[in-house]
């Protein structure tokens, strides 16, 4: 199998999730058994990928956005046979990258708490309320969903350079916005291949010059398709 099958293969398998119990006394949620309650948590196994290069997120992406997570909500969900929980976060878009997305759109990610029960999955991206973040967002399955799980993640984050101004104004940092890496990028491996990976491209890059970057990727993506 050639390095890039193998990748999608990798991605595309769902990763095992950590089921968080309820204490003692409640009543189990709807779709699991109380005999798998009382059984305790399952093994968490963090989610093995294969670094994606910046034409691969761009090449599997239907629109990439600088986006804020402003709601969530969490459900049962069969997955690849499996019932488990996932979570629905709307997002705000604040600033279209590539593509043609909507206003505000619903991504579904892994995990999340349903009644007392909760599901923690590895590899996953991790979208906090009143977190912005730039999304590389894929069609799956009847659904939005992160391009590559957290590697199509980037929380922005302020940062700053230094100023290059003299005198007084030198001692002070120009503040500026920057992409850092998803929170939880679970198990992630050296790419074989020739490219460099998404990530060294853009995280501790400025937000503008992450955008710039992106665009670029994209126009020469899809203008070979």
């Amino acid at each position: 199998m050639r390095p890039r099958a193998a990748c999608i293969a990798l991605l595309l398998a769902l990763p095992p999730a950590l089921t968080l119990t309820p204490t003692v006394g409640s009543a189990p949620a709807a779709g699991v058994s109380a005999g798998a309650l009382l059984a305790g948590p399952r093994d968490a196994q963090a989610a093995v990928a294969v670094q994606l290069s910046l034409e691969e997120l761009v090449s599997r992406a239907a629109f990439v956005v600088v986006a804020t997570a402003t709601e969530q909500r969490s459900q049962w969900e069969e997955l690849g046979g499996t019932k488990r929980i996932v979570t629905y976060t709307r997002l705000s878009v604040d600033r279209p990258v590539a593509g043609q997305p909507d206003g505000e759109i619903w991504v579904r990610t892994l995990g999340g708490v349903v009644g007392d029960v909760g599901q923690q999955v590895s590899g996953d991206a991790q979208l906090r309320i009143g977190a912005q973040a730039m999304v590389f967002v894929s069609r799956a399955r009847g659904a939005l969903v992160v391009s590559g799980m957290a590697q199509g993640h980037y929380p922005v984050v302020d940062g700053g350079e230094p100023p290059r101004a003299n005198g007084a104004a030198a001692a002070r940092r120009v503040a500026v916005r920057r992409l850092t890496a998803s929170p939880d990028t679970g198990t992630v491996l050296p790419r074989t291949g020739p490219a460099i990976s998404a990530s060294e491209q853009l995280v501790g890059a400025t937000l503008d010059a992450a955008c710039e970057i992106v665009s670029r990727a994209w126009k020469a993506s899809h203008a070979q398709n």
